[in-house]
């Protein structure tokens, strides 16, 4: 017997089609950042795929992009030449050190947390996951910005494999000066138990007088049906005209 649809109640049903039928990606960063030649922060810039993404919708944009993987900071500098972007073979953290990244079979996995090879969440990949372990250089968001004279970010865009809650934790003073965060929230066991990592991102964001004011992307689990992870779009507090 088949089981009966899920009931509707109120109109956001007919709200997401309206919504679905006017989105563009253009107009959605457009709204969410004013400056005609704003700077953005491509902060986990892999192979430079984010610098055409950006540099398609903001042709005056100053982008800054940060990969600490040789091999994928290779292919990010042919990119960000094309693209007229900076890159920075650097990994942001909440320290100025060396550091060990943990490189991966499949290079957008790698990162400064090790993939947790007993990951109840994993899709197959956790128990043969590679973990070669290399050091990189590592600054914090304010440091980089104190020695690059950037004192504004319009957008901060932040995809570290889990590491983001440190990236921060290393941009107190550069968070009060910067207009709109995207920052993708891990909560599954990929990378170790991230049960509070939603909370912790909250608490650093409220503090720093951001609002939450979208959830851009969720990426579900078919095996355990739950949400592995979420990009969170922050804007800072708008006062209504």
């Amino acid at each position: 017997m088949s089981l009966p649809p899920v009931p509707k109640c109120g109109s956001s049903d007919k709200r997401n089609e309206e919504y679905d039928a006017q989105f563009s990606h253009e107009k959605y960063y457009r709204f969410l950042v004013k400056s005609g030649v704003p700077i953005i922060f491509d902060i986990g810039a892999h192979r430079g795929e984010s610098v055409v993404f950006f540099r398609s919708i903001f042709p005056e944009a100053n982008i800054f992009s940060f990969e600490p993987e040789p091999t994928n900071f290779q292919a990010l500098k042919n990119v960000a030449h094309e693209h007229n972007a900076k890159p920075f073979n650097l990994a942001l953290s909440s320290k100025n050190e060396d550091v060990v990244f943990f490189k991966q079979d499949i290079s957008h996995l790698g990162g400064l947390i090790p993939i947790n090879q007993k990951s109840s969440d994993s899709l197959g990949y956790a128990e043969k996951a590679k973990n070669e372990e290399i050091s990189v250089t590592s600054l914090t968001l304010d440091s980089f910005c104190s020695q690059n004279f950037v004192q504004e970010i319009d957008l901060l865009k932040i995809d570290v494999q889990g590491h983001e809650l440190e990236v921060l934790r290393g941009a107190g003073i550069m968070l009060q000066n910067t207009h709109c965060v995207t920052v993708e929230i891990s909560l599954y066991d990929f990378y170790g138990q991230n049960t509070n990592a939603l909370l912790d991102v909250e608490k650093i964001m409220a503090a720093n007088d951001f609002a939450l004011w979208d959830i851009a992307k969720i990426s579900k689990n078919p095996k355990n049906l739950r949400t592995d992870w979420i990009e969170a779009v922050y804007r800072k507090n708008i006062q209504p005209e």
